[in-house]
């Protein structure tokens, strides 16, 4: 199973869904290894929303979830919040993503300071890190960090989904779920036992019953590629098909 999360660290639901990701971290551990990912509000485009506009979006969160967050993080309309998310990933390449993603958003969120300022977001850094101020804009200037977030933000919108953050959950099976927007621990782990519990239902399945028979995947390819064909195949309750063959894991519907 893979978890994919995107994620913009300037965004208040972002923030209240570290605390599910932590909790699927403690509960399923290796079992549901998680990539985070980067998926930027507006799509990296200037945000139409100013100071005012922001406070009112916060208290309908504060309203919505008890919980009271600070958006002097913005200051004026227009900006962008693609530092503060660039230097996350740059910060891991040198193995201090997390470490910076907790500071960015404290400072950010909690504490209203202007992390979309690069001289503030990068002070922030340098000192959640202990890393040098030019090691970090060597890697938050380097081409691959720009064009890695737009790859995984063109990643996220191919899901046809609009909200932050999104959990993308896909099975050994290839079931998938997606929650976008949702921030409470209790639809996502649900999802995640359902979709264990039908990866260990298969993998019992598999440790008591032979592989299917390859001539009846043979079949199945031929009935939907070319019919005539598949009049062709040997008859199942004769010797001339194979008894043992490699099977998938994948589910057949």
């Amino acid at each position: 199973m893979q978890l994919t999360y995107f994620f913009d660290v300037c965004s208040m639901w972002c923030a209240l869904s570290d605390a599910v990701l932590a909790e699927i971290q403690k509960r399923y551990g290796d079992r549901v290894p998680i990539t985070r990912k980067i998926a930027l509000i507006n799509d990296g485009a200037p945000l139409a929303a100013g100071l005012e506009q922001e406070q009112w979006y916060y208290q309908r969160c504060e309203v919505t979830t008890g919980r009271r967050f600070n958006h002097r993080w913005i200051e004026k309309r227009g900006q962008l919040t693609w530092l503060p998310n660039a230097l996350i990933y740059a910060s891991e390449k040198l193995g201090q993503g997390h470490k910076v993603h907790e500071a960015l958003k404290i400072a950010g969120l909690t504490r209203g300071e202007p992390i979309l300022r690069r001289d503030v977001a990068l002070q922030i850094a340098v000192s959640a890190t202990g890393a040098s101020r030019t090691e970090l804009e060597n890697a938050l200037d380097d081409p691959e960090t720009s064009s890695t977030i737009s790859a995984s933000s063109a990643e996220f919108n191919a899901f046809a989904v609009t909200q932050r953050p999104a959990f993308v959950i896909r099975s050994e099976i290839e079931d998938t779920a997606i929650f976008s927007g949702i921030y409470r621990a209790e639809p996502i782990l649900a999802a995640i036992d359902a979709m264990i519990a039908d990866e260990n239902a298969y993998a019992q399945f598999a440790a008591t019953h032979p592989p299917i028979p390859k001539y009846l995947l043979l079949a199945e390819g031929l009935r939907v590629a070319a019919p005539e064909k598949a009049e062709q195949l040997p008859d199942p309750h004769t010797d001339h098909c194979p008894r043992t063959t490699p099977t998938s894991q994948r589910r057949q519907s």
